[in-house]
């Protein structure tokens, strides 16, 4: 399908007839993976050098001490000398592949009891949610309970059925380590939560989306402007793809910068709240309508033109160049 875009001018004067081509689907997809892949790697980049920024932060370092000098005192995490950080003990134990299982099991034991003895106001309380925990009728090995209350009242193994050492620290200790002490640890500890949620807001709310929106600007807005015939993008660049603007000239910046606000705020972040649905929707756009335009550029007019077969031009002077007369100019479009 061909669309004609004509200025009536005197038909006497000379006609230039210029032609553009759009870009392919294909070649778009390439030149949006190849962007992508920039972005990806570029986005790490700056992530890592913002997440260092914050880690050697003195406020944040503090946080971060108290944050740690909390968990050891629980006795849920230790400290692990040869990857210098504090870990929860079922980390710890699935590292050292040298302990042997009955260590293990009292290795966790232990610090299951000491656990309830860090936090004494709470101590009775954990310790009947433990009883009741490990007493679970739902808890079985080959139809077996791990524990059973002997005669006396107490909690013990079941001797009944010779059960490995291995399921008790598997089906047994690890999960409720991992499924509810260490979340009792988070509530039921004085200021924990207040330090991690610290933690958690500046990485969602600081590292990730600085390191995002950072190189957002650079692949598709920064690096675009050093080309001024086109507005070519790294991979625009590569696949021969430049931006049209609405008078069939090269795009302007001022376009070019609110198309780039567009992209950024309502399919770039926004995605980031909506599984990608933003994106989704102007990748089909960009596929399946009629003129093959994703979201920023149907709202703006913006056209993709692949520059194998087509020649963006600045402005008309450049185009009128030359000649002594001002000609009449005829633009169309083709597929």
């Amino acid at each position: 399908m061909e669309k004609e875009i004509n200025n009536e001018i005197n038909s006497n004067k000379k006609r230039i007839e210029v032609t553009y081509y759009q870009a392919r689907f294909t070649q778009k997809c390439g030149a949006i993976l190849l962007d992508f892949v920039v972005f990806v790697l570029l986005a790490i980049a700056i992530f890592i050098g913002v997440k260092a920024i914050v880690d050697n932060n003195s406020y944040y370092q503090k946080i971060d001490m108290k944050y740690d000098e909390a968990r050891l005192a629980s006795s849920l995490y230790v400290y692990n000398e040869e990857i210098d950080r504090v870990e929860d003990i079922v980390t710890f134990i699935n590292r050292d592949e040298d302990m042997a299982a009955s260590q293990k099991e009292s290795f966790l034991v232990d610090h299951i009891y000491a656990f309830f003895d860090s936090i004494p106001e709470y101590k009775e309380e954990l310790a009947e949610e433990y009883e009741n925990f490990i007493l679970n009728p739902d808890y079985k090995y080959n139809g077996y309970s791990y524990f059973i209350k002997n005669e006396n009242g107490d909690i013990v193994k079941n001797d009944e059925y010779p059960i490995p050492i291995t399921q008790y620290i598997e089906n047994i200790y690890k999960p409720y380590v991992d499924n509810i002490a260490l979340a009792e640890f988070l509530i039921k500890t004085p200021d924990v939560l207040d330090y991690q949620r610290y933690q958690s807001n500046m990485l969602l709310f600081l590292e990730i989306p600085l390191g995002i929106i950072l190189s957002s600007i650079i692949v598709w807005y920064i690096l675009p402007l050093c080309f001024s015939r086109g507005k070519k993008s790294l991979g625009r660049l590569a696949f021969r793809i430049g931006l049209l603007g609405s008078d069939n000239l090269s795009l302007r910046v001022g376009k070019f910068t609110i198309r780039f606000v567009i992209f950024l705020f309502l399919e770039v972040i926004l995605s980031a709240f909506t599984l990608c649905i933003p994106l989704i929707i102007s990748l089909s756009m960009s596929a399946f309508s009629k003129k093959r335009q994703n979201f920023h550029d149907y709202m703006l007019g913006i056209r993709e033109i692949d520059t194998y077969q087509s020649k963006i031009y600045k402005d008309k002077f450049e185009l009128i160049k030359g000649e002594s007369d001002t000609p009449v100019i005829d633009f169309s479009m083709k597929r």
